[in-house]
């Protein structure tokens, strides 16, 4: 069994914000936002309504690649990666969106080794389309992806399995975790369900919590 994986959400947890809402502030402007308040009345963000802001962006591939390369990523993060991998730990990204667009950005960052467990997507008439595999083990009818699965099965690959995440797609995975941390919702969240979780805002407080239980070095 190898020793431990770091799984970690990305859009709004590796990264400040997501994705799709940097999306909507540039080039979707005021129907985007009316959409989104209407759908969460009712429904859970999930890939209809990604696919149908992703969709409508009306910009080339290229002009998509720099916005995915100014995502704007945990100033710590880069640095919390090569830490975990030198402390024999495997990283990994779990998404609800698509490996569209982290992956990209991975290899701007020269982090290809870092495993992504996402949805496939592909550039499609001046957008991006989400591509959720029915298939696949890990599927989910809400999400496209059921973390929580995932979790479960590193842990039979894993000794210890650490998540950290932002949101409700999150709260199954941070559940499964032996160590989950939190920031944003699903703080909130997981404390309405009493799911212990360690809070944080930034990268550097998760490494400097795990070097403190000696779970890094």
């Amino acid at each position: 069994m190898k020793n431990f994986a770091f799984v970690s959400d990305f859009d709004g947890t590796l990264t400040d914000r997501d994705f799709y809402h940097i999306v909507m502030d540039k080039y979707l402007k005021g129907w985007a936002w009316e959409y989104y308040d209407e759908w969460r009345k009712t429904k859970k963000i999930n890939v209809d309504f990604l696919n149908r802001i992703f969709g409508s962006m009306d910009r080339s591939e290229e002009e998509i690649l720099e916005d995915i390369i100014a995502l704007p990523l945990d100033s710590n993060a880069v640095e919390f990666i090569e830490k975990v991998e030198n402390n024999g730990g495997d990283f990994y990204i779990l998404s609800a969106g698509t490996s569209y667009y982290i992956k990209k950005l991975l290899a701007h960052l020269n982090l290809e080794k870092v495993t992504v467990i996402s949805m496939e997507g592909k550039y499609m008439n001046r957008g991006i389309k989400i591509l959720p595999d029915p298939e696949s083990e890990y599927y989910s009818s809400t999400w496209g992806v059921d973390k929580e699965k995932v979790i479960l099965s590193l842990k039979e690959k894993y000794e210890k399995v650490y998540f950290a995440g932002d949101s409700e797609p999150d709260v199954g995975a941070a559940k499964a975790a032996d160590l989950a941390f939190a920031r944003n919702d699903l703080k909130n969240l997981l404390s309405e369900k009493n799911i212990s979780f360690v809070p944080f805002h930034k990268y550097s407080e998760v490494q400097e919590f795990m070097t403190v239980h000696g779970l890094l070095k």
